[in-house]
């Protein structure tokens, strides 16, 4: 049977800063409740029977002389266990307590005896303890998830296995095994798995044969795949225009080199190719050993449009510049050299020299390619007005 009474992502914190402890005046001194006083009046005795006259007598405690080598080995047994044990009656009062129990409650063994189950476990009662017996006559155990109160107030996750046990009447043994590490590496292993599977850019982690091991949702997206999983087991060079750019990725981390960025050429699914940016670097075991390669894969598509889109602006306003400084040279050099041309033509006219009369025609010709020249500069001035004004 498991029983859970508290959730697997609990709302208890992990680590909880220990509540105030009362302090009382004890003749002019101060000092901490004992634990017995701090316990209330003992409930009324249960429905549970006692086998004979000794159930509710205190159970000699382990740390007593032992009376023969058996109990000697189970107490060295008792006290060294892993976890923190604690045995008791079937009203749910602590009857004995290993040192390790000690250490994770913050009590001592002595404290611990006055104290009842419910006192060390979250929402255990007595009807709780009886329904774990009943169902220890058909089982060999049962698990609790569960929250352990220290005795300063704070608390930890535990994961607690029930065993009955008989010693003059039968009693319960109860295993508490602290989850903190557990869930706090368990926190940690979702968050890690939450940001790979949220990220924007494609990450991928391959093995030495180049096949793709594990691909977060991004990778699949950015290549128009139905879903990740269809990527594993495929050759990383798959991706890639070149497939044997994926054999290079992992080849130039050989030797001392654990990272490596590049650029290459990728295909989609539907056949169009993009640039990607490739960071690489090395996954090796606990030993050191390179098993592989984490890649993180950027598509460029976005950043190649802004950037050409940045060279055509670029090139526009180069234009526009040239257009300005033309305009501001012709507009007065045109209208010098049309005044000079009108009063060239007048001389000529009425010059009886034929070689100068001959010019007259060229001037009249160059006249025309001057008013040509001024109207584009008019037109220039008109278009460099518009860019400026539209630019943003």
């Amino acid at each position: 049977m498991r029983i859970d009474l508290i959730p697997e992502i609990s709302d208890i914190p992990l680590s909880e800063r220990p509540k105030a402890v009362p302090i009382v005046r004890m003749g002019g001194v101060a000092a901490a409740p004992s634990a017995a006083a701090a316990r209330p009046a003992a409930a009324a005795a249960s429905s549970i029977p006692a086998s004979d006259g000794a159930a509710n007598a205190p159970l000699p405690a382990f740390s007593s002389p032992p009376t023969s080598r058996i109990e000697a080995v189970y107490e060295e047994l008792f006290q060294n266990i892993y976890d923190a044990a604690v045995v008791t009656d079937l009203h749910g009062r602590v009857r004995i307590a290993n040192k390790r129990a000690t250490a994770a409650f913050g009590y001592t063994a002595a404290q611990l005896s006055h104290l009842s189950l419910s006192e060390l476990v979250s929402g255990v009662d007595a009807e709780l303890v009886r329904t774990m017996y009943e169902n220890l006559r058909r089982e060999t155990f049962s698990l609790l998830q569960a929250s352990c109160v220290r005795s300063d107030g704070s608390r930890f996750p535990a994961e607690i296995a029930v065993s009955p046990i008989r010693l003059s009447t039968p009693h319960l043994c109860f295993l508490v095994r602290d989850e903190t590490r557990r869930r706090q590496e368990g926190e940690m292993l979702r968050t890690e798995h939450n940001a790979l599977q949220n990220a924007s850019d494609a990450i991928v982690v391959v093995g030495l044969d180049t096949r793709i091991e594990y691909a977060n949702p991004a990778t699949a997206r950015i290549w128009g795949k139905r879903e990740a999983g269809d990527l594993v087991g495929c050759p990383v060079g798959d991706l890639l225009l070149n497939p044997a750019d994926g054999k290079a990725i992992i080849d130039s981390l050989a030797g001392e080199t654990w990272d490596t960025v590049g650029e290459t050429d990728a295909r989609r699914d539907n056949g169009e190719t993009f640039r990607v940016e490739v960071r690489a670097s090395c996954n090796r075991d606990s030993d050191g050993n390179a098993i592989g390669a984490v890649l993180s894969l950027s598509d460029l598509t976005e950043r190649d449009r802004v950037a050409a889109a940045e060279h055509d602006a670029e090139t526009l306003r180069a234009a526009i510049d040239s257009f300005v400084a033309f305009h501001r040279s012709a507009k007065y050099n045109t209208e010098e050299l049309a005044a000079a041309f009108s009063a060239i033509s007048e001389t000529l006219g009425a010059c009886a020299d034929p070689a100068l009369r001959a010019l007259l025609p060229r001037m009249d010709a160059a006249s025309g390619n001057l008013a040509a020249l001024r109207s584009l500069a008019a037109d220039a001035e008109e278009l460099a007005a518009k860019f400026v004004k539209e630019a943003p």
